[in-house]
Protein backbone atom coordinates (compact mmCIF):
# COMPACT_ATOMS: atom_id res chain seq x y z
CA UNK A 1 0.00 0.00 0.00
CA UNK A 2 2.73 2.32 0.65
CA UNK A 3 4.78 1.69 -2.09
CA UNK A 4 1.31 2.64 -4.34
CA UNK A 5 1.15 6.38 -2.18
CA UNK A 6 4.95 6.67 -3.14
CA UNK A 7 4.22 5.51 -7.01
CA UNK A 8 2.16 8.24 -7.45
CA UNK A 9 3.41 11.29 -5.76
CA UNK A 10 6.79 10.34 -7.68
CA UNK A 11 4.84 10.13 -11.15
CA UNK A 12 2.81 13.63 -9.75
CA UNK A 13 6.18 15.42 -9.33
CA UNK A 14 8.27 14.11 -11.90
CA UNK A 15 5.21 14.74 -14.74
CA UNK A 16 5.39 18.74 -13.30
CA UNK A 17 1.58 18.23 -11.56
CA UNK A 18 3.48 18.50 -8.15
CA UNK A 19 5.53 21.16 -8.55
CA UNK A 20 8.64 23.33 -6.13
CA UNK A 21 7.79 24.58 -3.97
CA UNK A 22 4.36 22.96 -3.29
CA UNK A 23 3.48 21.98 -0.14
CA UNK A 24 1.93 17.93 -0.05
CA UNK A 25 -0.95 17.01 2.52
CA UNK A 26 -0.27 16.19 6.32
CA UNK A 27 0.29 12.42 7.07
CA UNK A 28 -2.58 12.58 8.72
CA UNK A 29 -5.23 13.96 6.31
CA UNK A 30 -3.95 12.21 3.55
CA UNK A 31 -4.27 8.90 5.74
CA UNK A 32 -7.71 9.53 6.00
CA UNK A 33 -8.90 10.81 2.61
CA UNK A 34 -7.12 7.15 1.91
CA UNK A 35 -8.23 5.53 4.70
CA UNK A 36 -4.70 3.68 5.24
CA UNK A 37 -2.96 4.07 8.24
CA UNK A 38 -1.05 6.62 9.34
CA UNK A 39 2.23 4.54 9.13
CA UNK A 40 1.50 3.35 5.68
CA UNK A 41 1.50 7.09 4.36
CA UNK A 42 4.55 7.79 7.00
CA UNK A 43 6.65 5.20 5.25
CA UNK A 44 5.70 6.63 2.00
CA UNK A 45 6.75 10.08 2.68
CA UNK A 46 9.90 8.71 4.32
CA UNK A 47 10.87 7.01 1.13
CA UNK A 48 10.09 9.78 -0.58
CA UNK A 49 12.69 12.10 1.58
CA UNK A 50 15.40 9.51 1.73
CA UNK A 51 14.88 9.62 -2.58
CA UNK A 52 15.26 13.13 -2.19
CA UNK A 53 11.85 13.96 -4.22
CA UNK A 54 10.21 16.16 -1.16
CA UNK A 55 12.16 17.67 1.97
CA UNK A 56 10.52 17.45 5.20
CA UNK A 57 10.32 20.53 7.24
CA UNK A 58 10.02 20.38 11.18
CA UNK A 59 6.69 21.65 11.99
CA UNK A 60 5.92 23.11 8.88
CA UNK A 61 5.18 19.53 6.65
CA UNK A 62 6.40 17.92 3.27
CA UNK A 63 7.88 19.69 0.60
CA UNK A 64 8.00 18.79 -3.43
CA UNK A 65 11.80 19.71 -4.26
CA UNK A 66 12.53 21.14 -7.78
CA UNK A 67 13.34 18.36 -10.14
CA UNK A 68 15.15 19.14 -13.36
CA UNK A 69 14.94 15.98 -15.10
CA UNK A 70 10.93 15.13 -15.65
CA UNK A 71 9.13 12.59 -17.23
CA UNK A 72 5.72 12.46 -19.21
CA UNK A 73 3.06 10.61 -17.86
CA UNK A 74 -0.40 10.09 -18.42
CA UNK A 75 -2.89 10.82 -16.06
CA UNK A 76 -4.22 6.98 -15.92
CA UNK A 77 -0.72 5.66 -14.41
CA UNK A 78 -1.26 7.96 -11.46
CA UNK A 79 -4.37 6.12 -10.35
CA UNK A 80 -3.77 4.59 -7.18
CA UNK A 81 -5.22 1.15 -7.17
CA UNK A 82 -6.73 -0.17 -3.95
CA UNK A 83 -6.69 -3.90 -3.82
CA UNK A 84 -9.11 -6.29 -3.27
CA UNK A 85 -8.77 -7.48 0.19
CA UNK A 86 -11.09 -10.71 -0.03
CA UNK A 87 -9.61 -13.77 -2.10
CA UNK A 88 -12.58 -15.84 -3.93
CA UNK A 89 -12.16 -18.86 -1.38
CA UNK A 90 -12.29 -16.28 1.20
CA UNK A 91 -15.93 -15.87 0.83
CA UNK A 92 -17.59 -14.96 4.30
CA UNK A 93 -19.98 -18.34 5.36
CA UNK A 94 -22.83 -18.22 7.69
CA UNK A 95 -21.96 -21.72 8.57
CA UNK A 96 -18.60 -22.45 8.82
CA UNK A 97 -17.93 -25.94 10.51
CA UNK A 98 -14.45 -25.70 10.33
CA UNK A 99 -12.85 -28.69 11.96
CA UNK A 100 -10.04 -26.82 12.83
CA UNK A 101 -10.94 -24.13 14.83
CA UNK A 102 -11.34 -23.63 18.24
CA UNK A 103 -13.45 -21.67 20.88
CA UNK A 104 -12.21 -18.32 21.46
CA UNK A 105 -14.92 -16.91 23.79
CA UNK A 106 -14.26 -18.87 26.77
CA UNK A 107 -10.56 -18.99 26.56
CA UNK A 108 -9.17 -17.23 30.59
CA UNK A 109 -8.17 -13.59 28.73
CA UNK A 110 -8.07 -11.94 31.45
CA UNK A 111 -5.41 -14.68 32.85
CA UNK A 112 -3.41 -14.44 30.13
CA UNK A 113 -3.33 -10.33 30.04
CA UNK A 114 -2.46 -10.14 33.71
CA UNK A 115 0.39 -13.12 33.18
CA UNK A 116 1.56 -11.14 30.11
CA UNK A 117 1.42 -7.42 31.88
CA UNK A 118 3.92 -8.71 34.79
CA UNK A 119 6.26 -10.68 32.26
CA UNK A 120 6.49 -7.40 30.23
CA UNK A 121 8.29 -6.18 33.58
CA UNK A 122 10.86 -8.63 33.19
CA UNK A 123 13.81 -7.21 31.17
CA UNK A 124 15.49 -11.06 30.16
CA UNK A 125 12.62 -11.19 27.98
CA UNK A 126 13.70 -8.80 25.35
CA UNK A 127 17.24 -10.50 24.98
CA UNK A 128 17.63 -13.77 23.33
CA UNK A 129 17.26 -17.05 25.06
CA UNK A 130 18.41 -20.59 24.92
CA UNK A 131 18.34 -22.02 21.78
CA UNK A 132 16.25 -24.80 22.55
CA UNK A 133 13.42 -23.09 23.94
CA UNK A 134 13.33 -21.34 27.44
CA UNK A 135 14.30 -24.35 30.72
CA UNK A 136 10.94 -23.06 32.50
CA UNK A 137 8.49 -23.84 29.62
CA UNK A 138 10.08 -26.89 28.68
CA UNK A 139 10.06 -28.07 32.58
CA UNK A 140 6.47 -27.14 32.35
CA UNK A 141 6.04 -29.23 29.21
CA UNK A 142 7.38 -31.98 31.13
CA UNK A 143 5.42 -31.93 33.58
CA UNK A 144 2.51 -31.71 31.83
CA UNK A 145 3.36 -34.77 29.25
CA UNK A 146 4.45 -37.29 31.90
CA UNK A 147 1.73 -36.68 34.44
CA UNK A 148 -1.13 -36.50 31.20
CA UNK A 149 0.19 -39.05 28.39
CA UNK A 150 2.60 -40.75 30.21
CA UNK A 151 5.55 -39.61 28.01
CA UNK A 152 9.22 -40.82 29.09
CA UNK A 153 11.14 -37.15 29.11
CA UNK A 154 12.76 -34.63 30.71
CA UNK A 155 13.52 -30.72 30.03
CA UNK A 156 16.60 -31.75 28.34
CA UNK A 157 15.03 -34.04 26.15
CA UNK A 158 12.37 -31.29 24.62
CA UNK A 159 12.76 -28.67 21.95
CA UNK A 160 10.74 -26.22 21.71
CA UNK A 161 9.52 -24.51 17.52
CA UNK A 162 6.85 -22.74 16.00
CA UNK A 163 4.53 -25.10 15.46
CA UNK A 164 4.52 -28.55 14.06
CA UNK A 165 5.62 -27.21 10.44
CA UNK A 166 8.67 -26.27 12.30
CA UNK A 167 9.61 -28.71 14.33
CA UNK A 168 9.26 -30.96 11.09
CA UNK A 169 11.24 -29.45 9.12
CA UNK A 170 13.99 -29.41 11.83
CA UNK A 171 13.28 -33.08 12.13
CA UNK A 172 14.50 -32.90 8.31
CA UNK A 173 17.69 -31.22 8.63
CA UNK A 174 18.24 -34.82 11.20
CA UNK A 175 16.87 -37.47 8.95
CA UNK A 176 19.17 -38.37 5.36
CA UNK A 177 17.05 -37.14 2.35
CA UNK A 178 17.40 -41.10 1.13
CA UNK A 179 14.73 -41.86 3.50
CA UNK A 180 11.40 -42.59 2.94
CA UNK A 181 8.74 -41.78 4.99
CA UNK A 182 5.56 -43.20 5.61
CA UNK A 183 2.22 -41.85 6.22
CA UNK A 184 -0.84 -42.50 7.00
CA UNK A 185 -3.15 -42.20 3.73
CA UNK A 186 -5.68 -40.24 4.47
CA UNK A 187 -3.48 -38.66 6.81
CA UNK A 188 -2.61 -35.23 7.70
CA UNK A 189 -1.61 -33.01 4.45
CA UNK A 190 0.12 -29.99 5.49
CA UNK A 191 2.73 -32.46 7.35
CA UNK A 192 2.73 -34.35 3.87
CA UNK A 193 3.66 -31.39 1.94
CA UNK A 194 6.62 -30.47 4.57
CA UNK A 195 8.23 -33.56 3.64
CA UNK A 196 8.02 -33.41 0.40
CA UNK A 197 9.35 -30.08 -0.40
CA UNK A 198 12.39 -30.96 2.25
CA UNK A 199 12.99 -33.40 -0.53
CA UNK A 200 11.86 -36.49 0.98
CA UNK A 201 9.73 -39.74 -0.81
CA UNK A 202 7.05 -39.75 0.84
CA UNK A 203 5.42 -43.82 0.79
CA UNK A 204 1.08 -43.47 1.49
CA UNK A 205 0.02 -46.35 3.42
CA UNK A 206 -3.71 -47.54 3.54
CA UNK A 207 -5.44 -47.65 6.35
CA UNK A 208 -6.78 -51.20 7.61
CA UNK A 209 -10.13 -50.48 10.03
CA UNK A 210 -9.21 -46.93 10.30
CA UNK A 211 -5.72 -46.94 11.30
CA UNK A 212 -2.65 -47.65 10.15
CA UNK A 213 -1.55 -51.34 9.47
CA UNK A 214 1.65 -52.68 10.56
CA UNK A 215 1.79 -55.38 8.06
CA UNK A 216 1.55 -52.92 5.18
CA UNK A 217 4.10 -50.87 6.47
CA UNK A 218 6.58 -53.79 6.73
CA UNK A 219 6.48 -54.48 3.04
CA UNK A 220 7.08 -50.38 2.27
CA UNK A 221 10.54 -49.59 1.89
CA UNK A 222 9.90 -47.18 4.51
CA UNK A 223 12.71 -45.58 7.34
CA UNK A 224 10.64 -43.34 9.05
CA UNK A 225 6.88 -43.58 9.59
CA UNK A 226 4.47 -40.85 10.33
CA UNK A 227 1.63 -41.84 12.51
CA UNK A 228 -1.54 -40.31 14.48
CA UNK A 229 -1.84 -42.80 16.94
CA UNK A 230 -4.62 -41.54 19.99
CA UNK A 231 -6.65 -40.12 17.68
CA UNK A 232 -6.02 -40.58 14.01
CA UNK A 233 -6.30 -37.71 11.76
CA UNK A 234 -8.78 -37.32 9.99
CA UNK A 235 -10.68 -40.32 10.91
CA UNK A 236 -10.94 -40.06 14.46
CA UNK A 237 -9.77 -44.17 15.39
CA UNK A 238 -7.49 -45.27 18.02
CA UNK A 239 -4.76 -47.65 17.74
CA UNK A 240 -4.33 -50.32 19.29
CA UNK A 241 -2.31 -52.10 21.84
CA UNK A 242 -1.42 -54.74 19.41
CA UNK A 243 -0.52 -52.47 16.39
CA UNK A 244 1.07 -50.09 18.44
CA UNK A 245 3.53 -53.15 19.50
CA UNK A 246 3.94 -54.07 16.22
CA UNK A 247 4.60 -51.07 15.09
CA UNK A 248 7.49 -50.93 18.10
CA UNK A 249 8.64 -54.17 16.78
CA UNK A 250 9.37 -52.52 13.32
CA UNK A 251 11.30 -49.92 14.31
CA UNK A 252 13.26 -51.65 16.31
CA UNK A 253 14.01 -54.43 13.21
CA UNK A 254 16.88 -52.30 12.15
CA UNK A 255 19.43 -49.18 13.14
CA UNK A 256 17.61 -45.42 12.26
CA UNK A 257 14.58 -46.24 11.91
CA UNK A 258 12.33 -43.86 14.04
CA UNK A 259 8.14 -42.96 14.36
CA UNK A 260 7.21 -39.47 14.60
CA UNK A 261 3.83 -39.31 16.62
CA UNK A 262 1.83 -36.63 16.28
CA UNK A 263 -0.31 -36.05 19.18
CA UNK A 264 -2.55 -33.40 18.05
CA UNK A 265 -5.64 -33.07 19.74
CA UNK A 266 -5.36 -35.58 22.87
CA UNK A 267 -6.34 -33.16 25.45
CA UNK A 268 -9.94 -33.61 24.29
CA UNK A 269 -11.20 -37.10 24.96
CA UNK A 270 -14.87 -36.95 26.22
CA UNK A 271 -15.32 -40.30 27.91
CA UNK A 272 -12.74 -41.90 30.12
CA UNK A 273 -8.97 -40.69 30.65
CA UNK A 274 -6.72 -39.26 27.70
CA UNK A 275 -5.50 -42.52 26.05
CA UNK A 276 -1.49 -43.26 26.64
CA UNK A 277 1.13 -41.70 24.13
CA UNK A 278 3.22 -44.60 21.83
CA UNK A 279 6.01 -42.82 23.05
CA UNK A 280 4.83 -44.01 26.67
CA UNK A 281 5.64 -48.03 25.33
CA UNK A 282 8.96 -46.93 23.44
CA UNK A 283 11.40 -48.23 25.30
CA UNK A 284 13.97 -48.50 22.40
CA UNK A 285 14.64 -44.94 21.87
CA UNK A 286 12.90 -44.91 18.74
CA UNK A 287 9.80 -42.75 18.82
CA UNK A 288 9.57 -38.83 17.73
CA UNK A 289 6.66 -37.81 19.98
CA UNK A 290 5.53 -33.79 18.60
CA UNK A 291 2.91 -32.08 20.01
CA UNK A 292 1.34 -28.29 19.62
CA UNK A 293 -0.68 -25.39 22.06
CA UNK A 294 -2.60 -25.13 18.62
CA UNK A 295 -5.85 -26.22 20.03
CA UNK A 296 -5.23 -26.43 24.03
CA UNK A 297 -4.62 -23.05 23.96
CA UNK A 298 -4.58 -20.96 20.56
CA UNK A 299 -2.85 -21.51 17.01
CA UNK A 300 -1.68 -17.96 17.14
CA UNK A 301 0.98 -18.61 19.89
CA UNK A 302 2.52 -20.72 17.67
CA UNK A 303 4.26 -22.91 19.90
CA UNK A 304 4.44 -26.67 19.86
CA UNK A 305 7.12 -29.16 20.98
CA UNK A 306 9.22 -32.59 20.45
CA UNK A 307 10.88 -35.03 22.62
CA UNK A 308 13.76 -36.42 20.75
CA UNK A 309 15.37 -40.03 21.70
CA UNK A 310 18.54 -39.38 22.84
CA UNK A 311 20.68 -40.59 19.77
CA UNK A 312 18.70 -37.88 17.70
CA UNK A 313 19.47 -35.49 20.74
CA UNK A 314 22.78 -35.71 20.27
CA UNK A 315 22.20 -34.98 17.09
CA UNK A 316 20.34 -32.07 16.86
CA UNK A 317 22.33 -30.73 18.75
CA UNK A 318 25.26 -30.63 16.63
CA UNK A 319 23.43 -29.70 13.19
CA UNK A 320 21.05 -27.69 14.66
CA UNK A 321 22.45 -26.45 17.91
CA UNK A 322 23.40 -22.87 16.79
CA UNK A 323 19.20 -22.94 15.49
CA UNK A 324 17.76 -19.74 17.67
CA UNK A 325 13.93 -20.82 19.15
CA UNK A 326 12.06 -19.14 16.75
CA UNK A 327 9.07 -18.76 19.58
CA UNK A 328 9.20 -15.46 21.47
CA UNK A 329 10.45 -15.80 24.82
CA UNK A 330 7.81 -13.37 26.14
CA UNK A 331 5.27 -15.95 24.86
CA UNK A 332 7.02 -18.70 25.88
CA UNK A 333 7.21 -16.96 29.50
CA UNK A 334 3.30 -16.35 29.48
CA UNK A 335 2.95 -19.66 28.48
CA UNK A 336 5.11 -21.26 31.65
CA UNK A 337 2.94 -18.99 33.89
CA UNK A 338 0.07 -20.35 32.59
CA UNK A 339 1.15 -23.92 32.94
CA UNK A 340 3.18 -23.33 36.36
CA UNK A 341 0.19 -21.81 38.15
CA UNK A 342 -2.28 -24.31 37.11
CA UNK A 343 -4.37 -22.10 34.98
CA UNK A 344 -3.40 -24.46 32.10
CA UNK A 345 -5.04 -27.77 33.74
CA UNK A 346 -8.30 -25.01 34.89
CA UNK A 347 -8.61 -24.14 31.20
CA UNK A 348 -8.38 -27.72 30.16
CA UNK A 349 -11.02 -29.27 32.22
CA UNK A 350 -13.27 -26.26 31.52
CA UNK A 351 -12.92 -26.84 27.69
CA UNK A 352 -13.47 -30.68 27.84
CA UNK A 353 -17.31 -29.53 29.51
CA UNK A 354 -17.55 -27.21 26.75
CA UNK A 355 -16.70 -29.04 23.74
CA UNK A 356 -18.55 -32.20 24.95
CA UNK A 357 -21.86 -30.06 25.24
CA UNK A 358 -21.17 -28.76 21.59
CA UNK A 359 -20.00 -32.99 20.26
CA UNK A 360 -23.12 -34.06 22.22
CA UNK A 361 -25.39 -31.01 20.82
CA UNK A 362 -24.21 -31.93 17.15
CA UNK A 363 -25.02 -35.29 16.89
CA UNK A 364 -28.24 -35.01 18.99
CA UNK A 365 -29.17 -32.31 15.81
CA UNK A 366 -27.75 -35.12 12.68
CA UNK A 367 -29.92 -37.63 14.20
CA UNK A 368 -33.07 -35.27 14.76
CA UNK A 369 -32.88 -33.60 11.39
CA UNK A 370 -31.40 -36.62 9.19
CA UNK A 371 -33.75 -39.88 7.97
CA UNK A 372 -32.07 -43.29 9.04
CA UNK A 373 -30.12 -44.87 6.16
CA UNK A 374 -28.83 -41.37 4.56
CA UNK A 375 -25.57 -40.81 6.81
CA UNK A 376 -23.21 -42.66 8.92
CA UNK A 377 -21.96 -40.75 12.09
CA UNK A 378 -18.32 -40.95 13.14
CA UNK A 379 -17.94 -39.56 16.48
CA UNK A 380 -15.29 -40.66 18.75
CA UNK A 381 -16.50 -38.61 21.86
CA UNK A 382 -12.53 -36.85 21.24
CA UNK A 383 -11.50 -33.91 18.83
CA UNK A 384 -13.41 -30.85 17.76
CA UNK A 385 -15.47 -32.65 14.97
CA UNK A 386 -17.56 -34.88 13.84
CA UNK A 387 -17.44 -37.37 10.30
CA UNK A 388 -20.28 -37.70 8.46
CA UNK A 389 -20.42 -40.50 5.80
CA UNK A 390 -22.82 -40.08 2.96
CA UNK A 391 -25.26 -42.45 1.38
CA UNK A 392 -27.38 -40.48 -0.89
CA UNK A 393 -27.40 -39.85 -4.53
CA UNK A 394 -25.34 -36.75 -4.72
CA UNK A 395 -22.13 -36.16 -5.82
CA UNK A 396 -19.38 -35.07 -3.37
CA UNK A 397 -18.87 -31.67 -5.99
CA UNK A 398 -22.38 -31.62 -5.91
CA UNK A 399 -22.75 -31.04 -2.00
CA UNK A 400 -19.95 -28.70 -1.77
CA UNK A 401 -21.62 -26.12 -4.45
CA UNK A 402 -25.05 -26.47 -3.08
CA UNK A 403 -23.89 -26.00 0.48
CA UNK A 404 -21.71 -22.94 -0.23
CA UNK A 405 -24.86 -21.65 -2.00
CA UNK A 406 -26.45 -21.65 1.24
CA UNK A 407 -23.58 -20.15 3.15
CA UNK A 408 -22.34 -23.13 4.45
CA UNK A 409 -18.93 -24.05 4.10
CA UNK A 410 -17.99 -27.98 4.53
CA UNK A 411 -14.75 -30.30 4.71
CA UNK A 412 -14.83 -32.97 2.09
CA UNK A 413 -12.73 -36.11 3.74
CA UNK A 414 -11.72 -36.13 -0.06
CA UNK A 415 -8.89 -33.74 0.47
CA UNK A 416 -7.25 -35.86 3.09
CA UNK A 417 -6.49 -38.73 0.60
CA UNK A 418 -3.05 -39.32 -1.46
CA UNK A 419 -4.88 -42.10 -3.29
CA UNK A 420 -9.04 -41.80 -3.23
CA UNK A 421 -10.18 -45.50 -2.78
CA UNK A 422 -12.33 -46.38 -5.65
CA UNK A 423 -15.25 -47.32 -3.03
CA UNK A 424 -15.11 -43.78 -1.68
CA UNK A 425 -18.39 -42.18 -0.61
CA UNK A 426 -18.73 -38.52 0.04
CA UNK A 427 -17.71 -37.66 3.49
CA UNK A 428 -17.28 -34.51 5.48
CA UNK A 429 -15.93 -33.25 8.48
CA UNK A 430 -18.16 -30.81 10.86
CA UNK A 431 -16.18 -29.18 13.18
CA UNK A 432 -18.05 -27.43 15.91
CA UNK A 433 -15.42 -26.25 18.10
CA UNK A 434 -16.10 -22.36 17.09
CA UNK A 435 -20.11 -22.76 17.04
CA UNK A 436 -22.84 -21.51 19.49
CA UNK A 437 -25.33 -24.24 20.07
CA UNK A 438 -28.20 -22.15 18.01
CA UNK A 439 -25.47 -21.82 15.40
CA UNK A 440 -24.96 -25.55 15.18
CA UNK A 441 -28.79 -25.85 15.32
CA UNK A 442 -29.65 -23.41 12.07
CA UNK A 443 -26.50 -25.09 10.42
CA UNK A 444 -27.64 -28.57 10.66
CA UNK A 445 -31.17 -27.52 9.71
CA UNK A 446 -30.19 -25.79 7.24
CA UNK A 447 -28.11 -28.67 5.76
CA UNK A 448 -30.29 -30.82 5.46
CA UNK A 449 -33.08 -28.87 4.24
CA UNK A 450 -31.37 -27.38 1.45
CA UNK A 451 -28.08 -29.52 1.08
CA UNK A 452 -28.18 -33.21 1.79
CA UNK A 453 -32.09 -34.47 1.43
CA UNK A 454 -33.28 -35.05 -1.86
Amino acid sequence: MYLQIYEYIKKEILSGRLSHPEKLPSARALAANLQVSRSTVDTAYEQLVAEGYIDAKEKRGFFVNPITHTQNFTRSQGHISVPDRTLPDQKKMIYDFDPDAIDTLHFPYSVWKSIGRNQLDNPDNFISGDHFGEYGLRLAISSYLHGSRGVNCTPESIIVGAGLDHLLQMLCVLFERKAVIAMEDPGYRNARQVLLSSGYTVQDIPLSQGALDASSLIHSPADICYVTPSHQFPLGSVLSISRRQALLDWAYEKENRYIIEDDHDSEFRYKGKPIPALQSLDHGQRVIYIGTFSKAVSPAIRTGYMVLPAPLLSLYKEKCGSYACPVSRLNQAILTDFIKDGFFEKHLNRMRKIYKAKHDYMLEQLHSHFPDGLLDISADNAGLYIILHYHGPLTDEAIIEQAEKNGIRLRSLKGYYANLPAAYRPAYLLGFANLEEKEIRDGIALLAEKVLIV
